[in-house]
């Protein structure tokens, strides 16, 4: 499990690099003061300023990787019923040998479908049965074993658990950090002196007056940017996730509940004690 949640943690680091190539080329190629060079900066594209949106989209994308890999793995599950493995017609009843030869055929098309939890719980089931042939210890095996899968299927969304708790923290440390940033720029400016003409061919006389350089104004500029920019990304990026990882989520559970409901109402409620 940990090498399969490596691999989704790489992919999405190597998603986020990519994402941020194509919004730093963007933000170089759009033209300066558009909304489109603010939209790329806003993206993390003015590097190495865009270092916290970069880190964003590294959890944002393991995220969905992750569910991906969840999203699968239920439709893998579910294709377990495509095999018929027990009895679904009315009033159909299952007498001891019939829970032998259901577990027996449940093996053999594990054999061909892999595992499953579907089959396992058939198999844990009809096996619970067999050894004292009470319907009411194979119904409590079936809520039993039912409980553990759907354990097991929750601990899947670990990874996903601890993007949704990062990608936010790191737009607010990306708050932080730009305006600690900015208020540090503060110190090191140095006012540049205004001077006044006084006619034509007349020497310059120095000013009282001075002014903020161009550079520091957009040094200053840039960590603001980073501050609040960071923050609105992470916001929008944790959003989403939080959205799909609910859904999925909710996914989970209705195959819980289905798979119990299929073995209860198929095999343990039809047994004949």
């Amino acid at each position: 499990m940990f090498a399969t949640k490596n691999s989704q943690v790489f992919a999405g680091i190597a998603a986020a690099i990519a994402v941020a190539i194509i919004v730093s080329i963007g933000y170089h190629l759009s033209p300066t003061g558009s909304s489109i060079e603010t939209f790329f900066f806003a993206l993390g594209g003015k590097l190495p300023y865009g270092f916290i949106q970069v880190i964003a989209f590294a959890g944002f994308f393991t995220a969905l990787f992750s569910l991906q890999a969840i999203s699968r793995r239920i439709t893998y599950e579910e294709a377990a019923y495509s095999a018929k493995l027990l009895p679904e017609s009315e009033q159909y009843v299952l007498y001891p040998e019939d829970v032998t030869r259901i577990k027996l055929e449940t093996i053999e098309a594990e054999r061909h479908l892999g595992p499953r939890m579907l089959t396992d719980l058939i198999k844990q089931t009809a096996t619970k049965f067999r050894s004292n042939n009470s319907p009411a210890d194979a119904l409590e095996i079936t809520k039993t074993m039912g409980e553990l899968q759907y354990k097991t299927l929750e601990k899947e969304f670990w990874l996903v658990g601890i993007c949704q708790t990062l990608i936010p923290t790191f737009g607010f440390l990306g708050t932080v950090w730009g305006l600690a940033s900015a208020i540090l720029s503060l110190g090191s400016i140095k006012p540049v002196s205004l001077s006044a003409n006084t006619g034509a061919g007349a020497p310059v006389a120095p000013s009282s007056q001075v002014a903020i350089s161009t550079s520091d104004i957009e040094t200053l500029v840039d960590h603001m940017g980073m501050a609040f920019f960071a923050t609105m990304l992470a916001i929008a990026l944790s959003l989403v996730v939080v959205m799909l990882s609910k859904r999925l989520e909710a996914r989970v559970e209705e195959f819980h509940l289905r798979m119990q409901r299929y073995v209860m109402e198929n095999l343990v409620n039809r047994i004949q004690g």
